[in-house]
Formats: C-alpha cells, sequence, structure tokens
C-alpha cells in the first residue's frame, strides 16, 4: 500500500518507516537500483562500441566478455524496471569485472587504465559502500604496477594520484548527499506528522461541527415541546375559572414570557440562518414605539436596581418601520440592556425614535445613547463575531447578531463613540404601504396593501386538497387572471399541453405525480415547443432550506411556503420574489379561536370534518405503523390547516410528519395531540 492510500484509509502511514530506510541506508542505497538503472544505460552505450571492436582488432576473448558484461547489467536493469529482483548478483558481475580490467591494462596498458576510472565510479555507486571501497582499492592496487609496467613511474603516479582522489571525493559526495537525506528525511518524517495531527483535528472539528449540529436540533426540539405546552397553559386557566386581576396578570406573564422563549428557540436557527444568506425575510407593519416600550416595561426592574431614569422621545402618532416583529425586539431589547448595564448609576438614558433620511431613502430610527465609553481599540471590532470587552460572561454575539438582524432588514446598526459618551442608532425603511388596523374589540383584518393593477395572465393552480385551490383561487381576482386548476402534476401537465399558462403555482406532495417531477417534464414539454418558459412556483408546508434548495435545483423559478399571503400571490404574479414581499400578519389568537376569512366561514364546517376524518386516519395508519401513510397524510393536513390560518394544527401537523420517521409511541402521541386540537378549534369570521 502506497502513502496515499494508506492515507486514504485512516490507518498509519508508512512514509515514516521509508524515511527512517533512507536515513540508515544514506543516498546512495536508498537510490541504488535506481543509480544501476541508469548506469547500465549508460554503460553499455559506452561499453557497446568498444566491444564490437574488440572483435576487430581480433581480441575475441576481450569481446566476448565485455559482451557478456554488457548483457549482464542489461538484464539486471531490465528485470529491477519491472520491479523485480536482480537475476545476477552485481558483485558476481563487478568481481568479473575486476578481472576483466586487469587483464585490459596487462595487455593494452594505457586503453585498459582508461577504464578504471568509469570503474571505480561505478563501482561506487552500484556496489554496497564497503564492497565498493574494497573493490576500488583493488583496482587502485593492481592498477599502479601494471601502470608502472607499460608507463614509467612518472605516469604511474599520476595516475596514482588521480585515482584515489577520485575515491576520496566519491565517497565525500556521498557522504553529503547523505547528510542532506538525512536532514530531508527528518522533515518530511516531521511534514507527515503535521499533515496526521491537521487530518485528525479536522476530522475532530468536523464531528464537532456535526454533533453541535445534532444537538441545536435535538435542543430545538426538546424546548419547543415543553414551552408549547406552558404557552397552552394560561389558555386553559382563562377557559377554567374567572380570573381575578392579580392573577389574570400573573398568567399573563407566564403567556408572554413562554411565547417570547419559544420564538428565541426559533430565532436561533434563523441566525445561522442569516450568515448563510438563506433567511426568508417576511416583512410586516412594526410599531417600534410600541415594541420600546414592551422592552422598557421588562427591563425596568434592571434600570430601578441602578437608579438609571429612562426617558423616552417617542413620535405622538404610530409611526411604522418595514421588518418583523420579533428581529426587531430582539434588536432593541439587546441595545438597550446593553445601555443600561454601560451607564454609571444615577445617570439618564435617553431613548428617541424619528424619521430620518439614509442613503437608502426614508427610515426610522431608533438612537439610544448612554455614558460609557467603548475603548478606542475597541471600536473598530465592536460589531465583530465574538468580540467582547469587559464584559463578565459576554460572548462576542450581541452587537453582532444585532447587526446582522439589522441588515437581514434591510437597515443598519451604527455605533459612535468618544469621550461624551456612545450612541447606537437603528435604521431600519420606513413602512411604505397603509398602517395596520387596531381595534380592541373583535380581531379584525389587517389593512390590506396597495397591490395596484395586475396583468391579464393565464394562471394554473395545482394542488391534491380542493380546500387549498379554493384559498388560493381566492387570492386570484378573475378577472383580470383566467385560473385553471388541476389535482397533481400529470393533470398539470395535461394542462400546459392544451394551453401554455404565464404562471403556475404547483404543490411539491401530490399522489400520482409530485410536483418537482411535474416541474421538469413542463420544462422539458416548453423547451421541445420552443416555448417561452412558465414562472414556476413551488407551494409547500415545509419551509427548510433544504426543501427550498431542491425546488430551485429542480427548475421552479421561486418557492413560497404555506401559508401564502395575498402579498406574496402577486409578488409571483408580478416575477417578483415573494420572499420579499411586504404582509401584514394577523394578530395572535389567545382564546384557542382561529379568526377566517368571511368569504371562507360557509366552508368551515365541511372543511372541519373532512380534516378531522384525516386526522382518524392518521391515527389509524400510526396504530398501524404505516409510516409513509402517516407522512403524506401529515403533510397534506399541515399544508391544508395553514391556508386556512389554523397554524397551531399546521405545526402540530408538520410536527407528526417529522416524527413519522421516529418512535412509534411518540408519533401516536401527536396524533392523539393533533386529533384533539382538532375537535377543539373554533373558527370565527374576521371583522372587516
Amino acid at each position: 500500500m502506497d502513502e496515499a492510500q494508506a492515507r486514504q484509509a485512516g490507518s498509519s502511514p508508512p512514509p515514516s518507516r521509508s524515511y527512517a530506510d533512507q536515513y540508515v541506508r544514506g543516498f546512495v542505497e536508498a537510490h541504488r537500483q535506481r543509480i544501476f538503472v541508469g548506469l547500465s544505460v549508460a554503460g553499455t552505450l559506452l561499453l557497446g562500441p568498444f566491444a564490437i571492436n574488440n572483435f576487430f582488432q581480433d581480441r575475441i576473448l576481450v569481446g566476448i566478455a565485455t559482451v557478456a558484461f554488457v548483457a549482464c547489467i542489461l538484464a539486471n536493469a531490465f528485470f529491477i524496471a519491472r520491479g523485480r529482483a536482480p537475476i545476477i548478483s552485481p558483485t558476481v558481475i563487478f568481481l568479473a569485472a575486476v578481472i576483466g580490467l586487469g587483464v585490459q591494462m596487462y595487455q593494452n596498458g594505457l586503453i585498459g587504465v582508461f577504464w578504471v576510472y568509469p570503474g571505480i565510479l561505478l563501482f561506487h555507486f552500484v556496489l554496497p559502500r564497503r564492497a565498493a571501497n574494497l573493490f576500488n582499492v583493488t583496482l587502485v592496487l593492481m592498477t599502479v604496477p601494471l601502470t608502472w609496467m607499460h608507463l614509467g613511474p612518472q605516469i604511474m603516479t599520476r595516475v596514482a594520484v588521480t585515482l584515489v582522489l577520485l575515491i576520496v571525493f566519491a565517497n565525500i559526495f556521498s557522504f553529503i548527499a547523505d547528510v542532506q537525506q538525512e536532514k530531508e528525511a527528518e522533515q518530511r518524517e516531521r511534514l507527515d506528522t503535521v499533515v496526521r495531527q491537521l487530518e485528525a483535528q479536522n476530522k475532530a472539528l468536523r464531528e464537532a461541527f456535526r454533533m453541535r449540529d445534532e444537538v441545536e436540533q435535538i435542543a430545538r426540539h426538546d424546548l419547543k415541546t415543553p414551552l408549547a405546552s406552558i404557552a397552552s397553559v394560561p389558555r386553559l386557566l382563562r377557559e377554567g375559572r374567572r380570573l381575578d386581576a392579580r392573577e389574570a396578570e400573573l398568567v399573563g406573564m407566564v403567556e408572554r414570557a413562554s411565547l417570547r422563549v419559544l420564538s428565541m428557540v426559533n430565532l436561533s436557527l434563523d441566525l445561522y440562518r442569516m450568515e448563510e444568506g438563506t433567511y426568508r425575510l417576511r416583512t410586516q407593519a412594526v410599531d417600534l414605539a410600541a415594541l420600546l416600550r414592551t422592552v422598557v416595561r421588562e427591563l425596568q426592574g434592571h434600570a430601578d436596581s441602578k437608579h438609571l431614569r429612562l426617558r423616552l422621545d417617542l413620535p405622538s402618532v404610530p409611526v411604522y418601520a418595514q421588518g418583523e416583529e420579533l428581529l426587531c425586539y430582539s434588536i432593541v431589547a439587546n441595545l438597550l440592556k446593553n445601555a443600561l448595564e454601560a451607564s454609571p448609576d444615577g445617570a439618564e438614558v435617553r431613548v428617541s425614535l424619528h424619521r430620518a433620511q439614509s442613503a437608502a431613502g426614508e427610515c426610522m430610527q431608533l438612537s439610544i445613547p448612554n455614558e460609557g465609553e467603548v475603548p478606542p481599540p475597541v471600536r473598530s471590532q465592536f460589531f465583530e463575531k465574538y468580540a467582547t470587552y469587559g464584559k463578565p460572561g459576554g460572548t462576542g454575539l450581541g452587537a453582532y447578531s444585532a447587526r446582522l438582524m439589522a441588515q437581514v432588514q434591510r437597515g443598519d446598526l451604527v455605533m459612535v463613540s468618544g469621550a461624551s459618551g456612545t450612541t447606537l442608532a437603528l435604521r431600519l425603511p420606513l413602512w411604505q404601504a397603509a398602517a395596520p388596523a387596531h381595534d380592541h374589540g373583535t380581531p379584525s383584518r389587517p389593512a390590506p396593501l396597495a397591490i395596484g393593477p395586475l396583468p391579464e395572465l393565464s394562471v394554473l393552480v395545482v394542488d391534491d386538497d380542493e380546500y387549498n385551490i379554493i384559498v388560493l383561487k381566492s387570492l386570484l381576482p378573475s378577472p383580470p387572471l383566467k385560473v385553471r386548476t388541476a389535482v397533481n402534476g400529470r393533470a398539470a401537465l395535461q394542462c400546459v399541453r392544451e394551453e401554455r399558462p404565464d404562471v403556475i403555482f404547483l404543490d411539491v406532495e401530490m399522489p400520482v405525480m409530485g410536483g418537482i417531477e411535474a416541474c421538469v417534464l413542463i420544462r422539458a414539454l416548453q423547451r421541445e415547443r420552443g416555448q417561452m418558459p412558465s414562472t414556476i412556483a413551488a407551494f409547500s408546508a415545509h419551509e427548510d432550506d433544504a426543501t427550498r434548495q431542491r425546488c430551485l435545483e429542480a427548475g421552479f423559478d421561486l418557492y413560497m411556503a404555506k401559508p401564502a399571503s395575498r402579498e406574496e400571490v402577486v409578488a409571483v404574479l408580478r416575477g417578483e420574489d415573494p420572499a420579499e414581499a411586504p404582509h401584514v400578519e394577523a394578530p395572535p389568537d389567545d382564546d384557542g379561536t382561529v379568526l377566517v376569512d368571511p368569504e371562507l366561514m360557509p366552508l368551515m364546517p365541511e372543511f372541519l370534518t373532512s380534516r378531522r376524518h384525516l386526522a382518524q386516519e392518521l391515527m389509524a395508519a400510526a396504530a398501524q405503523g404505516a409510516r409513509e401513510t402517516v407522512r403524506s397524510t401529515a403533510h397534506k393536513l399541515a399544508g391544508s390547516l395553514a391556508m386556512y390560518g389554523f397554524s397551531e394544527a399546521s405545526r402540530v401537523s408538520l410536527e407528526v410528519e417529522d416524527a413519522a420517521a421516529g418512535d412509534l409511541a411518540e408519533l401516536r402521541s401527536k396524533c392523539e395531540e393533533l386529533l384533539e386540537l382538532l375537535a377543539t378549534v373554533q373558527p370565527v369570521a374576521r371583522a372587516m
């Protein structure tokens, strides 16, 4: 197994062993086989003409010996190049070479002496060090007297000196190469150790990230269930008996706190999506003044403990910013809490809210100054992640997350600090549509946004639930729109064959043919016919990023989560991203009732009966362990209940869908919870 294979297999890689071998054996020993192959080729080129010449000179014996020598070294080189052991011992070959050189020098004098020099180099770089030096010394001792015999003492002396120097320099070169080899081996060993450590750290880091994500998901799931139960207790208490003022205050406090914590649990996942750029912003009209009063009321105890005076400079009439109420609450609570902590005892904390101008246009600016000063070295890093200074237990996420949430809402958060104090200013876009209507009597429909005239378009609505089709059609004015419907992907494909629609609202999960498969086939059909592609919007009860990304990769232009507002539907008709469409959310239901549009109220008895029947089928499937039936039925329930405003029942249906792959006892418990919820829910018509 080579180094790469060993590293991939996750076992201890063998490079350290090969490096150690190279260190012990030295450079020449480590690369002996390659050197032998190279010198064999060079020796063949040099000795080949000499061998042939011997035959022409009638030196048949010398010619045969030379050819045999060349054949032997070529045979060994061939086997070494094929990764096999040499067939003839190099010692035997070179012993014969020494004898041959001696005979050559004895017979031919000077010509034989010339061959001694390459012979010494060949011996040195091919044979083991001690054997090579032994052969070379023997060769020198044999060459000196033969040179004296043929060429005289002067030439003999020069030849002896040059041969000795050649042996010395060859050994010096080998020593230097061995030292360099040793250093390289040590460096490679250290580098390989560092690489293994980094790989182990990366593996541990990936495992830590995976465990963190799993723990966060488990924590969110395990927290949401008891929090939802806690949030429902105040409603049960109100239904059970009449509460006095003190009890009502305490119950309301528990309800508000549990709902706030439940929202924060959801926000923890939203912050990750903001960092990844996948957060879906649902803009609404946010009354920053009312929100600020709520935060001040919650933090008043902290202010009193430091004898701080809170001074609010707010507009006399409500002015709305464009954003998300939960995000705005988180920002304002963070800013005001930090201002209280930074202010010295007995100081005054002033909060002002007014209209302002920014580079993006008119906005609402919330300014919170305090007398504390941010140290100059910290100012440039104030909004960086994990940056903290002088705050015990600080995580460095407060200012970072606040600015991130402001930027996601197309606003900004700026900080100015000096000797006179620090001011944090939150800027959010001004709400341009009509202000929401407020009525303390019967809950009313939020003021609709001005959507303007719509073009004449052909629209295809595809959903397997007829009640979802009814709601969606009610959001599509006809005329000017021409609306057709289909119950699954196959029926939608046939409608497209008959007449090209401009816009398609396509449910993702349907029997016979789902939305993703239908989208792929519709795209292929329109390409084949050379038609302009229809705008296809995915319509699903899931809001997770994986489903959204899967739909967009399949060819959908847009993605909408159920329930969709009128503004989101209009955005799709205009080819705009529904996530950027402003909408007004209905007030929460505190007494268990669900507010329904008056035009849909006649459908409620039949609708609720059908949903309760589906929930009973769901319970029966869970009892039988039919997980896929449970999953598909729960998904259908979640989508239809969301469309009609039954948000709590829709949420429980999604939990049933998620639990379909888990423990059967927990699945049955969730189904019972859904059955009980549908049995007690009461739809009430909105006041127009």
